[in-house]
């Protein structure tokens, strides 16, 4: 019975760091405090490094149009993350580790920005729709998808 609750406990909690609603200033704050940190990786937990994976997406990616748009080099290696954790048996924090929590963030980051440049409203934005198309995509394909999947003009 106790084994139970324990689960159920993290399973509850591990609900928050698998959550997408993106809160960029709070995201950036996470990562510079990070940075800032004498014992960073020690001291951050996955839902710390998922925040600071998406202010690092979001502030490395650009979009104005179709044609003016560029984001980082392992955006289709981060989606690909995003996606294995979405669909993972184990809660998000129990099989994850800090490195591969920043790269799903950025992967939230990155879409997260195409969208609020081209004028789409978070709560339309399917994440893991638009994650699963990228898998082994060139940076510029990857932003393409983005891009198409959020329907931007």
């Amino acid at each position: 019975m106790l084994r139970l609750i324990i689960v159920l406990l993290l399973c509850f909690y591990s609900l928050s760091a698998s959550a997408v609603g993106i809160d960029i200033d709070k995201a950036c704050e996470e990562r510079d405090e990070q940075k800032k940190a004498l014992l960073s990786k020690m001291s951050t937990s996955i839902t710390e490094a998922f925040l600071a994976g998406q202010c690092t997406g979001y502030q490395q990616t650009y979009y104005r149009s179709s044609y003016n748009a560029h984001s980082f080099e392992e955006l289709s290696m981060a989606c690909s993350e995003f996606v294995e954790q979405k669909e993972a048996l184990l809660p998000f924090n129990m099989s994850t580790t800090l490195k591969e929590a920043m790269f799903a963030g950025m992967c939230t980051g990155a879409i997260y920005k195409v969208a609020e440049n081209c004028g789409v409203d978070e709560q339309y934005i399917q994440y893991l729709v638009i994650a699963k198309g990228m898998k082994e995509m060139s940076e510029s394909q990857a932003v393409v998808h983005i891009i198409t999947g959020l329907r931007c003009r």
